[in-house]
């Protein structure tokens, strides 16, 4: 079943400013600039808008992400969230994406180059990097 998805309303309720594609030229992103409409749509209309909220501002509203709103960062994000395991963290989810760089995951990702979409990579790593968040929650770092 699709959802209805208004994408325009949702980034403006999200502090994202949508960005033709045509318009993306090779100088550094700003933040809360996404080019990505196609897979905001795609996202909303399978998951809806509160997902896809949840999704934008995981990205834009934690720490030195906001420049991440690449196409595969948000089907990654959106994916993890997805799963209701990783969804009833709520408020907690956002302390642990101000620990993870969605740049270094993307980096990552590329280096990899398993063979697979970036995505799929960059959804692995970053559910890694959450369990790992999980498990050291209350250890002391040596």
């Amino acid at each position: 079943m699709k959802h209805r998805c208004d994408i325009w309303r949702v980034s403006e309720q999200c502090g994202v400013r949508l960005a033709d594609p045509d318009s993306h030229g090779w100088r550094a992103r700003r933040p809360r600039e996404c080019f990505a409409k196609k897979t905001l749509k795609k996202i909303g209309q399978r998951h809806g808008e509160a997902h896809l909220a949840l999704t934008l501002r995981l990205i834009v509203e934690t720490y030195g992400n906001a420049t991440e709103l690449y196409s595969e960062t948000i089907q990654a994000v959106s994916a993890l969230l997805a799963n209701p395991a990783i969804e009833a963290r709520g408020g907690k989810l956002f302390d642990e994406f101000d620990r993870i760089s969605l740049a270094e995951i993307r980096h990552e990702a590329k280096v990899l180059s398993v063979g697979l979409p970036l995505a799929h990579v960059m959804r692995v790593l970053l559910a890694v990097r959450l369990a790992d968040s999980i498990f050291n929650q209350g250890k002391a770092v040596a």
